[in-house]
């Protein structure tokens, strides 16, 4: 993967050329945890990203009232996290933003690097979910914190949801399991 998703999150954002550099800088220490925490269902655990996650949003200004995290009854590795920033008060329907958290089992034996560290190599990243599905997530968590910290209001609301068990069967569907138990957070 290039350097694509940086890209895209600093034009989402609307970075100013001066700020260009630190936003960089941010987005990748940002996608650098999400790949880093495994979050395999056999060795990982989705609600460490959800707990990382639930941190930024905070530093970031998010409150109590601004996102909710899931876990399912009963399954303590299968968290979700829902946020969302209120629009300026236009009737349309909310924006969402929506990526799953989870990997693919990843043996050390079967990589060249370790799959649970971000590489950079050649213009290219590598690393479990690299690619599918956590840059997607970096990007949409990258535009939601830079939103929230620049106090920009988007015309309408948005709610970005990370969710787990997508990959596998193992974890819980999170989409599945919120529509079903909280449907008024998506």
């Amino acid at each position: 993967m290039r350097l694509l998703p940086c890209l895209i999150a600093l034009t989402l954002v609307g970075v100013a050329h001066g700020q260009a550099d630190s936003g960089r800088t941010a987005f990748r220490d940002l996608y650098k945890e999400m790949v880093e925490i495994d979050s395999s269902a056999t060795t990982g655990s989705c609600t460490k990203v959800v707990r990382a996650i639930e941190a930024r949003l905070k530093v970031a200004g998010y409150g109590a009232a601004d996102y909710e995290v899931v876990i399912p009854e009963g399954k303590p590795n299968d968290g979700n996290i829902v946020a969302w920033i209120k629009g300026s008060g236009s009737p349309r329907k909310p924006v969402l933003l929506l990526a799953h958290i989870d990997v693919v089992d990843a043996r050390r034996e079967d990589w060249e690097r370790d799959p649970f560290k971000l590489v950079e190599e050649n213009g290219f990243f590598y690393g479990r979910g690299a690619s599918d599905d956590k840059a997607q997530a970096a990007i949409f968590l990258d535009m939601m914190l830079r939103y929230k910290k620049e106090n920009l209001k988007p015309t309408r609301d948005l709610k970005l949801a990370l969710t787990c068990g997508e990959e596998s069967g193992a974890y819980t569907n999170g989409v599945d399991y919120i529509l079903k138990n909280k449907p008024a957070l998506l």
